[in-house]
């Protein structure tokens, strides 16, 4: 039967149609796959000054060799490039306020703010003071960038999603992704000192004494002892001072605790380990996404020695990790390491006052160029002590002196860790160490370990003799305040071999009286991780490799056993809430992803912080609106000490607003916390911990493309951990990775990190070792056996 016209050329049409859906399939999966990695072979590159090998194992991690360090970085920088070049992008851009530029409008706000800081312009500063054997290497790292980059077949396929090409490395952008660094570790605008000094001036005396205690029962310091937190109740009623929590508004600030970034070490010496060498534990706490910051590597040095551990894509060093003479690991330290400067100005603010007289301001205008949109002028002012960040709460212009924005401030001192032989000789390259202050805590394989602060401390001036606290922004127009460069290494705080073999820091505070002082009294994390940490250190004579990670994933709740017992006082015989009785009453004491009891307890503590003494600093808050002028988050660290005697001695005279009694206002409390987790009308029975805490591990590309999410992100699960505990862990942020190793025997050493290490969704190892950092299984700290063979070899 003839086939009539119209349908002729209806199959015709559909045949074309089928055919370009092919077409373009095919075109798609050829830049996809032109944009993975090359695992084997022979890759011929510019640059490189002999021949390397790269052996990766069946996760992707890799050893290097090579025949001198340059070529090691050179090599490192083609693995970077080939599997993480959009996040090492991401890094560069994110400290210049360069995203909009990648991403268009929705990063300008973002990049304006930034370009205050002139990043870019610092970077390159930073990069001229380098010596002459770091510039080589990292000259070396970025040829291997881009070359690496340029090998590909295609972009990387983030550069396709986004229409766009990807800006070649230079040398520079790697200071830029140490800067993000600072910008993840440290507030950029000193919102921590300047929020205080608008506190002191809005409470009384007694109630800012009483509110920002120095510490308490939590503390837990290596040196020095334990505050005790007894702060008399100030005079002036609570109700008084309260903005009610009961009627705030949805844009209100409201407590809750938060993960802060920050991280776990400890260490023991020789005499308490298996092997006579110290053993170190490390896990670093920062946002989790797709994918991981960290990216494992081994390489072995021109000695022989073999260094491993964990790297930062956009760096030629290790970070954390291994060289088989020592081993070591940070945590942030939360020290004292900024100023904010307050400016005296003449009638139309052109000039401010110096020691040396009025000067004027220097002027410039930073560029934020906008994809799809105009571009953007920002105009900076910037002074001899840094750029002006602002106003104060009184409107006095603030300039912000900050380690970040000097030349010494960023360097790759940190990459020489490598090369250390001994604890003596990693304590001093601490000292020069150009990065965000760290807790480093490091041990060799003779036994020795030691703390100190990794990253340059400045070296203050004339507030002790002023009596002035230096977390307060004050005038240094006379000259009798400052800074005067930096400390010494030999002026530098530290503990040495202390007498009890075990050192231990998580964010809290480390030392005491004139060590303290150095670091400074800036915000340390609450004391109660860092205890727990200690408390199972000195709970085991010996510990080896598997008691450190059973450390590290302790979930016991025991900062909160005395809430979950005054939670269970205020439920007791009341019929309304039995169910919710019961629960806390079985709650495990862990915060275990199967647990209701734990999350009731949780959010009952943050009520009743919220509806009580939280309620003072959100009404300071809505009286002083302005960016960065009060935010209550950097000063909340220590409301439990203040909450906690409130609701132990409910004096009469601090009784919340609104309430009859101090019973009717736990009860109340109560009744918010079921309301609270069961907002979403689910039975009781239904809200564990796991719920509230279902991870959310995504690529930068699927929060923006939801539809990707399924191609990009991890699966999304109930994880146990929480916030005053080892085991850290919230939906996208917690424990980065994991890592115990003793030097000189890291064959019996544990890492493990969440997500993969390739950014690549079609790579063979995306998500491989994400398990093994879920369930906290002891993966192997050394590469396993090679999979992958690949030759770099100079282009002839």
């Amino acid at each position: 039967m003839a086939v009539s016209r119209p349908l002729r050329w209806v199959s015709g049409i559909l045949i074309f149609i089928i055919a370009v859906a092919l077409l373009l399939a095919l075109a798609l999966g050829w830049a996809l796959n032109g944009s993975l990695a090359q695992l084997d072979g022979e890759l011929a590159l510019e640059g490189l000054d002999q021949e390397a090998t790269v052996e990766r194992d069946a996760q992707g991690i890799p050893t290097i060799t090579a025949s001198n360090r340059a070529d090691t970085a050179f090599a490192l920088g083609v693995l970077h490039a080939q599997e993480r070049f959009f996040q090492m992008d991401l890094l560069r851009r994110n400290s210049a306020g360069e995203l909009s530029e990648l991403v268009g409008a929705a990063a300008v706000d973002h990049d304006t703010g930034l370009r205050t800081h002139q990043f870019r312009q610092r970077a390159e500063a930073a990069l001229a003071n380098a010596p002459e054997r770091d510039r080589k290497i990292l000259a070396a790292y970025t040829r291997g960038v881009n070359e690496g980059l340029q090998a590909l077949s295609t972009a990387p396929y983030e550069y396709l999603l986004l229409q766009t090409d990807p800006v070649p490395w230079r040398e520079a952008d790697t200071i830029l992704a140490l800067y993000s660094m600072y910008l993840d570790l440290q507030p950029e605008w000193n919102e921590y000192e300047r929020s205080l000094a608008v506190l002191k001036d809005e409470l009384p005396a007694d109630w800012y004494a009483f509110l920002m205690p120095e510490g308490g029962e939590w503390d837990s310091p290596i040196q020095g002892e334990r505050y005790k937190f007894d702060a008399p109740f100030p005079q002036q009623p609570l109700a008084e001072l309260q903005s009610p929590a009961r009627q705030m508004t949805g844009l209100a600030w409201q407590y809750r605790d938060a993960v802060q970034l920050g991280s776990n070490n400890w260490s023991v010496s020789g005499d308490l380990s298996p092997y006579k060498a110290g053993l170190v534990a490390n896990d670093m706490h920062l946002g989790i996404s797709v994918p991981n910051i960290w990216y494992r590597a081994s390489w072995y040095l021109e000695d022989g020695r073999r260094v491993t551990g964990a790297t930062l894509p956009g760096a030629p060093s290790m970070v954390v990790g291994s060289n088989e003479h020592i081993a070591w690991g940070f945590t942030n330290s939360n020290g004292d390491y900024h100023d904010s400067v307050i400016l005296k100005t003449n009638e139309d603010r052109s000039q401010y006052l110096t020691p040396d007289g009025w000067e004027p301001f220097q002027l410039e205008t930073e560029v934020v160029k906008v994809k799809g949109g105009e571009a953007r002028e920002v105009q900076v002012r910037e002074t001899r002590w840094g750029p002006v960040i602002g106003e104060d709460h009184k409107g006095n212009l603030l300039a912000l002196s900050w380690v970040a924005l000097d030349p010494d401030g960023a360097n790759l001192n940190s990459m020489h860790l490598e090369d250390a032989n001994s604890v003596a000789e990693a304590l001093d390259i601490a000292a020069t160490a150009g990065m965000p202050g760290q807790n480093l805590n490091v041990v060799d394989r003779a036994g020795n370990h030691a703390w100190t602060i990794m990253g340059r401390l400045p070296n203050r001036f004339g507030y002790v003799e002023a009596g002035i606290d230096p977390r307060e922004p004050a005038d240094w127009s006379t000259g009798e305040l400052g800074w005067n460069g930096f400390r010494e290494a030999s002026d530098y705080p530290r503990v040495i071999n202390p007498a009890h073999d075990r050192i231990w820091t998580a964010n809290a505070r480390i030392v005491s009286g004139e060590l303290l002082d150095k670091v400074g009294r800036a915000g340390y994390a609450l004391g109660s991780r860092q205890q727990q940490i200690e408390t199972g250190m000195f709970d085991r004579a010996t510990l080896d490799e598997p008691d450190f990670l059973a450390i590290l994933l302790d979930d016991r709740a025991i900062f909160l056993e005395r809430w979950q017992k005054l939670l269970l006082s205020v439920l007791e015989g009341n019929s309304e809430l039995a169910e919710l009785e019961q629960a806390v009453r079985n709650w495990q004491g862990r915060a275990a992803a199967d647990s209701v009891g734990y999350l009731a307890v949780k959010r009952f503590r943050e009520q009743v912080i919220d509806g009580s003494v939280g309620a003072v600093l959100r009404k300071v808050e809505e009286r002083h609106p302005g960016d960065h002028v009060f935010t209550a988050g950097q000063i909340d660290n220590y409301l439990e000490y203040p909450t906690w005697a409130l609701v132990s001695e409910q004096p009469a005279r601090h009784l919340p607003a609104g309430f009859a009694s101090w019973d009717d206002f736990l009860t109340a409390s109560a009744e918010a916390t079921l309301a609270e987790i069961t907002e979403d009308g689910r039975p009781l029975a239904e809200q564990t911990w796991g719920k509230a805490n279902m991870l959310a591990v995504q690529h930068p590309l699927s929060k923006a493309v939801p539809q990707l999410a399924e191609w990009l992100d991890m699966p999304a699960e109930p994880m146990s951990g929480d916030t005053y505990m080892p085991r850290v862990q919230s939906r996208s942020s917690g424990a980065s990775e994991r890592m115990v190793v003793a030097p000189g025997h890291e064959e019996n050493g544990i890492f493990h990190m969440a997500t993969g290490q390739s950014g690549h969704f079609l790579s063979p190892y995306y998500d491989y070792g994400h398990r093994d950092w879920v369930e906290g299984n002891a993966s192997e700290f050394l590469p396993g056996e090679t999979t992958w063979e690949l030759k770099l070899v100079p282009a002839r």
